[in-house]
């Protein structure tokens, strides 16, 4: 086990989704304020009435094109106040997921994606990365819809005194002392789990469970160099995507197998992404079961979408 190893991993996670995570709660209580909660919230009504939603939850939509964090945080606090009931936060949850895969495909991916592979192998894999996460959320729309039950009106009421306690005024200095609070119920279960698993990536027994993976890839037609790609890809999809392009470059790889193979690297990747970071921040901002059972949905239904796109792409 390295331990310096496993933290200097781990400090690069924390110096970007820290700062990211207490951004999102400021964003997430500036929000609240009653005249962006009211105009977001009749903005976004198409979505809300699409999928059976209280107006209220319109707001979230909008913070999951800012930070997922935060939308999680807001979405918990609908849920803490009766807005929506434990089937509507596991279908919206799902249905975030449209805005949050536009956000990571268009700001985080696509630079190295038209950087390293091109204009057209770039926007065809960000195209699929989108495609994938509406489907998502076409799977929560359904989810609520199927599940959805009128409850003698209390959803409204509940709406209603949840929107009047918002702020008339937003006291700038007042929302980051509840961010922070926000910020730190979050972090105290979020930086000591992930810097488990980071030391957990770390050991003998991780070492040996990747390279035995590797004769499995080959039986799908994945050459050494698509292993190469997935196994960059594991701790985070940009370095899948450097690999990728490097090895496009020298011929190692042809274009026709570069997206089946960011396929197979995303489909891992998010496995070790729910484990190492979305299950403990599920779990610190939801509650122990209720964080576990949305990881868990959440994940296997994106990794279905993930798995269907890669059979079309083989």
């Amino acid at each position: 086990m390295d331990i310096s190893l496993a933290l200097s991993d781990v400090l690069k996670m924390w110096k970007t989704a820290l700062p990211a995570m207490f951004l999102g709660c400021y964003c997430g209580v500036v929000l609240k304020n009653r005249r962006f909660f009211t105009w977001f919230s009749k903005v976004l009504r198409p979505m809300t009435s699409l999928g059976k939603l209280p107006e209220a939850l319109g707001p979230f939509f909008i913070l999951c094109l800012l930070n997922r964090y935060a939308a999680n945080a807001m979405l918990a606090e609908f849920g803490r106040n009766a807005v929506v009931n434990k089937n509507g936060i596991i279908a919206v949850y799902l249905m975030g997921s449209l805005p949050t895969g536009i956000y990571f495909t268009i700001f985080y991916f696509s630079p190295a994606l038209i950087a390293g592979l091109g204009w057209k192998l770039g926007m065809a894999f960000m195209a699929i990365n989108i495609g994938m996460s509406t489907l998502v959320t076409v799977i929560g729309i359904l989810w609520n819809r199927i599940n959805f039950r009128q409850d003698d009106a209390s959803h409204s009421e509940h709406q209603q005194t949840f929107s009047s306690a918002t702020a008339d005024k937003i006291d700038l200095v007042a929302a980051a002392r509840t961010a922070f609070w926000q910020f730190w119920d979050i972090a105290v279960v979020f930086v000591p789990v992930t810097f488990v698993f980071a030391l957990f990536m770390h050991t003998d027994i991780i070492n040996e469970i990747l390279p035995g993976a590797a004769p499995v890839l080959h039986k799908v037609n994945l050459t050494a160099a698509g292993v190469l790609v997935i196994l960059a890809g594991i701790p985070t999809m940009i370095a899948a995507i450097g690999v990728a392009g490097t090895l496009l470059q020298s011929g190692a790889l042809v274009a026709e197998e570069i997206i089946f193979t960011l396929l197979v690297a995303s489909f891992f990747h998010n496995v070790y992404d729910a484990v190492s970071r979305v299950l403990p921040t599920n779990v610190s901002i939801f509650g122990v079961k209720l964080g576990v059972v949305v990881t868990v949905v959440g994940t296997v239904v994106y990794l279905a979408m993930v798995a269907l796109a890669a059979s079309l792409a083989l």
